[in-house]
């Protein structure tokens, strides 16, 4: 079931009305209610992978038991990767086979495709993370859950089910024996994530798409400044794709009376490739902090040890988003990112005479950096997009032509002219200027949102023109979204990872 799809709209406020209902009225029903209701959103995309998520509960509901049982710790630790082993191998069959098989021969192999098709169950990379996670922590010494239904909503839990955020079961579990409460206050708040969310991905998101699809692959009509404004266009739909998912997500948790972590911390204002990876697709930043780059000796060991490191944590993590040399190539790129950009600190550090370190300080160097770390991360989206090395091989060439003069003189931009004449989005004429509005009011209006919260913790007040303003605001979202809405209901570009 996608967020952004009419049938949802009707299947939260029925899910909301009734669970409010039980909580109060029969709350030790409360958990199996919203059990079946996951359940049931998870069914409407593919009704047979039910099965395939209650498996793999039950298993991880089993070894958590057992970890904690187990009185030697060579037993607990044989558990343990029995456990992993058994994830890893269910993500590696349904995401990576057809990968593996192409590679093996590509190598001179003669492996045949399986005879039935393998289609990727929805949400199984991040559920299958949370199994992982759940299953160290016990190891390491956490209480394992030993109410299966508690157990079994932790990952199928309907608004983070296909594309998280990455929860943490010390964290949710215990929400689900407290007396939850919902006030208007709470109302408010999801109701302007959800709207805010929806405006992310229909409005911004799926109107990027259209022109990045369009162009994108084409790379031979398109001017070396087109095909960086590509690459501009593609990580904004993403960002607004993704993180608008997030919001939907937490407004419709938040509905619940559940938290659920904060994902996005304005990712595209960083001022360096540390300070975006510790704001963008924050849940799975930890998860690989946590769970692979301390295992693997973290920055303990030396500088070469912990750029190793920081690469074989960043490609696995390219390799995490999608079974393709692309997303692979992706990922080692933001490591020799990360590595490059220790090397500049540890330069910035030693330097005698501390000037650099005054320099990287300023405000101007900060706004040099958030332009730089903004194009880096734009151009390792070619391998991300493109997949194909000759395709991202021509489209890298094509990016070389804007230091061509001569080029300027004689193109004309492919995206001037396909644009305008789009089929579906009739109303494209004025969908910048308006657009431009929505957009700047919503950063604007996060912006200060997440600060006060960060701040005090909880939103604060609001007085005078924003209690007025504020409607408005949501009400003309809400008209936009009508009008300006691509025709269809695409799904959201995390849904396949």
């Amino acid at each position: 079931m996608l967020f952004n799809s009419a049938l949802y709209l009707v299947f939260l406020p029925i899910v909301v009305c009734l669970f409010w209902f039980i909580h109060n009225r029969l709350p030790r029903w409360q958990t199996a209610f919203l059990l079946v209701a996951s359940y049931i959103f998870y069914m409407v995309w593919n009704p047979i992978y039910i099965f395939l998520i209650v498996a793999l509960t039950a298993v991880n509901f089993a070894f958590g038991i057992m970890i904690e049982n187990a009185s030697e710790q060579a037993r607990k630790k044989t558990y343990l990767i029995l456990g992993l082993a058994g994830n890893l191998l269910c993500l590696a069959y349904f995401k990576y086979a057809y990968f593996a098989i192409d590679t093996a021969n590509w190598m001179g192999a003669k492996i045949s495709y399986p005879v039935h098709a393998i289609i990727l169950p929805l949400g199984i990379s991040f559920f299958v993370f949370e199994f992982i996670h759940y299953l160290v922590d016990v190891y390491k010494g956490s209480v394992a859950i030993r109410k299966p239904l508690e157990f079994a909503l932790f990952p199928s839990f309907f608004p983070t089910q296909i594309a998280g955020p990455i929860k943490r079961y010390q964290d949710f579990v215990p929400q689900l024996s407290k007396q939850l409460k919902l006030s208007v206050k709470d109302v408010d708040e999801s109701i302007e994530l959800i709207l805010f969310g929806l405006a992310k991905k229909v409005l911004i998101a799926d109107n990027l798409a259209i022109v990045v699809d369009r162009c994108i692959t084409h790379p031979e009509g398109l001017t070396g400044m087109d095909a960086l404004m590509l690459l501009w266009a593609f990580l904004f739909q993403v960002y607004f794709d993704f993180s608008g998912y997030t919001d939907i997500a937490r407004g419709s948790a938040q509905l619940l009376g559940f938290k659920v972590p904060l994902n996005f911390d304005i990712p595209l204002m960083s001022g360096s490739i540390t300070e975006y990876w510790r704001k963008w697709h924050i849940s799975l930043s930890l998860w690989l902090r946590d769970y692979l780059f301390f295992p693997l000796g973290g920055s303990r060991g030396g500088f070469w040890r912990s750029s190793f490191n920081s690469l074989v944590t960043m490609t696995l993590a390219g390799l995490w988003h999608g079974a393709g040399i692309g997303y692979v190539a992706f990922g080692f790129i933001h490591g020799v990112y990360l590595v490059a950009h220790k090397i500049w600190r540890i330069v910035v550090e030693k330097e005698p005479t501390k000037l650099l370190l005054k320099i990287t300080a300023t405000p101007a160097f900060h706004a040099l950096g958030i332009f730089l770390t903004f194009n880096c991360i734009s151009l390792s989206l070619i391998a991300f997009r493109l997949q194909k090395p000759d395709l991202c091989l021509a489209y890298g060439k094509r990016l070389l032509t804007m230091f061509e003069p001569a080029a300027y003189a004689q193109a004309v931009s492919p995206l001037a002219l396909t644009i305008p004449s789009i089929e579906g989005q009739a109303n494209f004429a004025t969908f910048p200027l308006f657009m431009l509005i929505l957009i700047a009011g919503q950063v604007l209006a996060q912006i200060n949102s997440d600060r006060k919260k960060a701040a005090r913790g909880e939103p604060v007040a609001e007085r005078g023109f924003a209690r007025i303003a504020k409607p408005v605001y949501l009400a003309a979202l809400a008209i936009a979204l009508a009008i300006y809405s691509p025709d269809g209901t695409p799904s959201f570009v995390y849904f396949q990872f």
